[in-house]
């Protein structure tokens, strides 16, 4: 009997041992498992419609030419949504690991404590950039995400200002290329009797008027915070654009909010803006509409082109493997083929010299001949001065602007007042 017993508890424990080695084994295929599934990259953007596909082709490339990482992109819809969803997400601590931001917002980033630098990952790293790669980026937009010594920001989608014309229009009223700002009012002469403007801006004139500022000497907040917003030549562009607009010269968007909706129209002769509006025109324009782009007009013998658009940021709470995974990725779209790719897909200036020298970039501008002046004007682009207190700053410089337009407040006025209110922002946030 004894013995029966004996037996019978070896054979349940030999049970127990079996179970527990396969508990084990599935245990460690689990772990094994979780080990090698890759780390994941959350990325926030603002794209929306062709520009979203254009984006997810990348992201799916990138995630397929590798193992160890995967981003997975949101996007916020629009420039505002985006920053609302990133400063609410920093304050409940659930911020993605990377997201698209206009570089001006950096400082206000890193103000909330916000942001990592990609210098480790890029200028020290086991992956980082090699000296030829670093000069590769165009020095302006590598200069953009710099703040106070670290790299915050690196170039994604980027863009510059360019002259639109009519082509048809300027035949017809014998119009000629301008070469000044100053052109546009005997421009408007040719066009008496008629409904159609020489130029036409968007909805606010801030972007001409920093470049033409800039050309002039008079930068509107310099690198070491000293606001000239009512600075002699600062104002004195300010009225040039304000005559040529009383006038009949020069126009507005206003609810249009851009300008490619009159000129799409045939309103106007030539209009100012952002080089992304290439691929909108081109998609939306009607077909008979003859249309070219040049470099925008001299202003005081310059031509000045402040950046726009979207830089990629990184975020504070992103673990090493994260911060090495957005890397990556950033580098990844550094790459010629891939910068010439999304610039090509986008309507946006390839980040980088050999992207814009890469022979199939140089075929695409031969069939596509309206992005040839984006990449031209980037010689001339420059950086806005980042600092803390941007966006208030940018804030009231919209409501300036519109105050000109909107109320008939002299430029004098306007802008006395907003370098007081700048004054008194850059005081507050030193």
């Amino acid at each position: 009997m004894k013995k029966t017993s004996f037996w019978r508890l070896l054979g349940f424990l030999g049970a127990i041992l079996v179970l527990l080695t396969a508990c084990g084994k599935q245990s460690s295929a689990a772990k094994s498992s979780s080990s090698s599934a890759p780390v994941k990259i959350t990325y926030w953007h603002r794209m929306t419609g062709s520009y979203d596909k254009a984006l997810n082709k990348l992201i799916t490339k990138f995630n397929q030419s590798q193992k160890k990482y995967k981003v997975v992109a949101t996007s916020q819809g629009s420039y505002n949504a985006l920053q609302q969803k990133i400063m609410a997400a920093g304050k409940s601590k659930t911020l993605p690991t990377m997201a698209q931001s206009p570089y001006t917002n950096i400082g206000d980033y890193v103000k909330n404590q916000l942001l990592l630098p990609f210098d480790p990952e890029m200028l020290s790293g086991s992956d980082k950039l090699s000296s030829s790669q670093l000069k590769d980026i165009y020095p302006s937009f590598l200069a953009a995400g710099k703040y106070k010594g670290k790299y915050y920001g690196l170039p994604f989608s980027v863009s510059t200002s360019v002259l639109f014309y009519n082509k048809r229009l300027m035949s017809q009223y014998n119009i000629s290329m301008p070469k000044t700002w100053a052109d546009f009012a005997a421009d408007q002469d040719k066009l008496k009797g008629t409904d159609i403007n020489a130029v036409e801006l968007d909805q606010s004139y801030d972007v001409p008027l920093e470049g033409m500022a800039y050309g002039a000497g008079s930068q509107l907040i310099t690198p070491k915070l000293k606001a000239n917003l009512n600075a002699p030549k600062t104002l004195a562009a300010v009225n040039q654009i304000l005559d040529l607009r009383k006038s009949g010269a020069l126009k507005t968007a206003g609810e249009d909010q851009y300008f490619s909706v009159p000129f799409a129209n045939g309103k106007a002769v030539f209009g100012i803006g952002s080089s992304a509006t290439v691929p909108v025109l081109l998609q939306q324009a009607p077909k008979d509409l003859e249309w070219g782009t040049a470099v925008i007009p001299e202003y005081e013998g310059k031509r000045s082109n402040p950046l726009n658009g979207n830089y990629n940021v990184l975020f504070k709470g992103a673990s090493k493997a994260q911060q090495a995974g957005a890397w990556a990725f950033q580098k990844f779209l550094l790459k010629s083929e891939n910068a010439s790719q999304w610039a090509m897909d986008s309507g946006y200036v390839p980040v980088t010299k050999s992207a814009s020298n890469s022979t199939t970039f140089k075929n695409y501008l031969k069939k596509h001949e309206q992005y040839k002046a984006a990449v031209s004007a980037v010689p001339q682009s420059f950086a806005s001065t980042v600092f803390a207190g941007y966006t208030d700053y940018r804030n009231d410089l919209m409501s300036t602007v519109d105050s000109t337009l909107t109320k008939n407040v002299s430029g004098e006025t306007a802008f006395d007042q907003l370098q007081k209110q700048t004054e008194k922002i850059l005081k507050e946030n030193q």
